[in-house]
């Protein structure tokens, strides 16, 4: 199984390596800037774009688990792992003009523990999506970043145990 992965990770990582994502500055709910992904160096970083409503049931099919492993770490090894984890939503077109409402509502009804790891693109949401190659925007963008802040790995859309785990083997 192990080599399964490992081969999985070696083909679909091979044109990522090296790579890094291109600064992009976003926030926090409580409006402190992030510089992404200069921040971020010194662990590793799984980062999360989407852009679309189309996107969101394949992010919801993310959620628990990247939550149980990296945030709540309620595996009996979990604690082992260091990891930033981040959520980034990507506004364009008219819903730029929803951002600060969207943060507000986002600031009253999500739970306190994952605030933390929903960041706000303060840019422009085109550029963004550009410079990150995010040809399809129905679908989440996952990048896993070394603690170069290198990626070595990227995957899209719905969750699957076989994603997880390249994840969880790159990172150990």
């Amino acid at each position: 199984m192990k080599i399964l992965i490992i081969l999985i990770v070696a083909i679909t990582t091979t044109t990522t390596f090296a790579q890094t994502l291109p600064e992009i500055k976003v926030e926090t709910a409580d409006n402190k800037n992030v510089n992404i992904p200069q921040d971020l160096k010194g662990k590793y970083s799984l980062i999360c774009f989407a852009s679309s409503q189309k996107a969101q049931p394949d992010l919801e099919s993310w959620l628990d688990p990247v939550y149980q492993k990296f945030i709540a770490k309620t595996g009996i090894m979990d604690d082992l792992y260091d990891v930033n984890v981040y959520f980034i939503p990507i506004l364009t077109g008219t819903n730029i003009s929803f951002a600060s409402s969207v943060k507000k509502k986002f600031r009253e009804n999500t739970q306190q523990d994952l605030q933390s790891h929903v960041l706000f693109c303060t840019e422009n949401g085109k550029d963004v999506i550009h410079s990150i190659h995010m040809d399809d925007t129905s679908v989440p963008y996952f990048f896993l970043l070394n603690k170069e802040n290198k990626i070595i790995y990227k995957t899209t859309g719905q969750y699957t145990e076989e994603k997880f785990d390249a994840i969880d083997e790159l990172i150990n």
